[in-house]
């Protein structure tokens, strides 16, 4: 009976720790920052606001969701801008801030 009770703890256990580790996985919030990235491109489709932001001197533009058409209209394509954003489980990539910058 001892036997039978510890692997049914060390079962349960394992569970516990999975789910939390799943559960903690999808819910944490990632924040990454991309220093003097040029909009090459922007997109709205179905009332979502996209801009595709090219980091300088490095591959692929990121796409990123703006939270409203107002702050969607003042970004200009070809500019340089200091981009934070964030996402967590699914979700899109959102931007947080974004602050214009002069090109050197």
């Amino acid at each position: 009976m001892n036997r039978k009770r510890l692997l049914n703890i060390a079962i349960g256990s394992i569970i516990v720790l999975i789910s939390i580790f799943a559960i903690g996985r999808y819910t944490y919030v990632h924040e990454e920052h991309i220093e003097r990235g040029e909009v090459i491109k922007k997109e709205s489709i179905d009332h979502h606001y996209y801009v595709f932001v090219q980091p300088e001197g490095e591959g692929e533009a990121k796409e990123l969701e703006m939270e409203d058409e107002l702050s969607w209209n003042l970004v200009r394509e070809g500019d340089v801008y200091n981009v934070v954003y964030s996402w967590y489980g699914g979700k899109e990539p959102t931007i947080e801030e974004m602050e214009r910058i002069e090109r050197e």
